[in-house]
């Protein structure tokens, strides 16, 4: 995933945390909003509760690629995604799976 796609200051977060609608299935919580760019930006929230830091990096290295291979189903918004703890030992396939499927459910909402 290219620098110009991530969140990474702390301000934004905050920013973002505010004023984003949020979006859920059994595995993930995302929060969109409007960035008003030509480009997705996407930042990601692991928790301590996942593990070792090695566990942390292991989540976020697996969606980032996720992203990266899937970047056209992004619309131009700023995208937070939480991944729930249990996605630590789910494979790869089912991962993109649902984190496909609440991105869908946040596209269904956005056009209504």
């Amino acid at each position: 995933m290219e620098a110009q796609n991530r969140i990474k200051k702390n301000q934004e977060f905050n920013r973002l945390y505010k004023r984003s609608k949020r979006y859920y299935n059994k595995n993930f919580r995302i929060l969109v909003s409007n960035n008003g760019r030509d480009y997705p930006r996407f930042g990601f929230t692991v928790t301590r509760k996942y593990g070792k830091a090695n566990k942390r990096n292991k989540i976020r290295r697996r969606l980032k690629e996720i992203i990266r291979l899937n970047m056209d189903i992004f619309e131009n918004k700023d995208y937070i995604i939480a991944p729930n703890f249990q996605t630590i030992d789910m494979d790869y396939k089912d991962l993109e799976k649902s984190l496909k499927h609440v991105i869908a459910i946040s596209k269904r909402h956005i056009d209504e």
